[in-house]
């Protein structure tokens, strides 16, 4: 089991341009306040990883704040149990997509999007006897990159944080412990989505509607696919056989008010087409090595503020 609560991160001054997302969490245990949820928390099963909690309390420090906006969030990591391809496997992968060359890659995805089906769980509790109101981040990772949304300055008096990969707002009843599936239609969308605003950061580097693209092919009222893409970014699109899948995420949770509230996920992966996931019952042979987590981050490019 991951459990990680913050309680000690600064908060932010006034910034002169975006900002980014918080900090990763350290991971703790022994925190009385998801106490409730971790006893609820169970081995894996088949490919079921351990439940990954995080949670904030009515004094985690903003890490946004300009005097009329104040926004808490806390956010951990969630790595899937995917396998690297071994010297044979990869000797075999054909030549790199031209976008993903632009992230380091020197060959095409070992694993692709279609390639497994993953499924989100997500069990968020108010820990408050009053009504809250939060929002659920997923920011995806593929081999290549994490996506790192920020805070936006569009003007003096205006401020926007982008849009998670999945940003779903609840609002929860006193005590209410509120259940939930992130689908594979929507987990597939999430590795299609990542690798479309990679596409978009390659061929419009310097796009001033670069950071309105990238939150509009996050929007969940804009969910795209192969198949049925959103006319806006079609062109960005790339084929199916060059989009790598979901390997990982960053899971948070966001509010504007402070308050006691916590997300525990548990994620299932499916091997679609084999050899794709490590095995699940953890007896890995001299080929199961896990796949490392990307080192990168790609961001929204930067508001540009419109003079007043």
């Amino acid at each position: 089991m991951n459990l990680s609560i913050d309680t000690t991160r600064p908060g932010a001054s006034t910034p002169s341009a975006a900002v980014s997302r918080p900090h990763l969490l350290p991971m703790v245990s022994g925190m009385w306040l998801l106490a409730a949820v971790i006893s609820g928390c169970s081995g894996n099963d088949g490919q079921v990883t351990h439940p990954s909690i995080v949670g904030m309390t009515d004094t985690t420090p903003a890490y946004y704040s300009d005097g009329n906006l104040t926004i808490y969030e806390v956010q951990i990591p969630v790595t899937m149990p995917m396998r690297a391809p071994d010297a044979a496997q990869a000797a075999k992968l054909g030549a790199a997509p031209s976008y993903l060359t632009s992230f380091g890659a020197t060959a095409a995805p070992w694993i692709l999007v279609g390639d497994v089906q993953t499924t989100i769980t997500y069990t968020i509790t108010n820990l408050d006897n009053a009504t809250n109101t939060v929002e659920l981040l997923i920011d995806p990772w593929n081999p290549y990159v994490k996506y790192s949304p920020g805070v936006e300055i569009v003007s003096d008096d205006e401020t926007l944080p982008d849009l998670s990969g999945y940003d779903q707002l609840y609002v929860l009843n006193p005590q209410q412990r509120l259940v939930g599936t992130i689908i594979p239609d929507d987990t597939y969308a999430l590795g299609l989505e990542l690798a479309t605003v990679m596409n978009i950061s390659v061929v419009d580097p310097n796009d001033p509607n670069g950071n309105g693209l990238f939150n509009h092919t996050f929007d969940l009222q804009n969910r795209s696919t192969a198949a049925d893409p959103d006319p806006l970014i079609s062109m960005y699109i790339p084929p199916v056989q060059n989009i790598p899948a979901m390997i990982g995420f960053n899971l948070g949770l966001r509010s504007y008010t402070p308050m006691n509230v916590a997300v525990e996920v548990t994620v299932d992966v499916q091997d679609m087409t084999g050899g794709k996931v490590l095995p699940a019952d953890g007896k890995l042979d001299a080929d199961d090595q896990p796949l490392p987590d990307p080192t990168a981050t790609l961001a929204p490019p930067k508001v540009i503020a419109q003079a007043d």
